[in-house]
């Protein structure tokens, strides 16, 4: 528990888990654990679950490599995703894509 918030992980990733645990959150972020470190690409098929599941502000983890994964969560989700890139940030000892990358295209997006 931190400030009174609380992180409460939960597995199944379906529409009718989003509608029971969207009114006790704020925000989602969802892993997906198949491709989470593997920096093999993203669940392009969860993504845009997500952005016809969700009202609320929705992140996604696993798999990105590059910044053609931030495109593709963009224009996937139509814009109502966001995506957190771990292992092949370069600040994380990857080199799949740099921060200084990751800046530039959210200045533009």
């Amino acid at each position: 528990m931190l400030e009174g918030k609380k992180n409460i992980p939960y597995t199944d990733q379906d529409k009718e888990s989003i509608s029971l645990l969207e009114p006790y959150c704020s925000e989602f972020l969802i892993h997906a654990a198949d491709v989470e470190g593997l920096q093999q690409g993203i669940d392009g098929e969860l993504v845009s679950k997500l952005s016809e599941w969700c009202s609320i502000p929705v992140t996604y983890a696993g798999g990105a490599r590059s910044l053609e994964d931030l495109e593709k969560v963009h224009s996937s989700s139509r814009g109502k995703v966001d995506l957190t890139i771990g292992s092949a940030l370069d600040i994380f000892g990857g080199s799949g894509v740099t921060f200084d990358e990751c800046i530039q295209w959210n200045k533009t997006h």
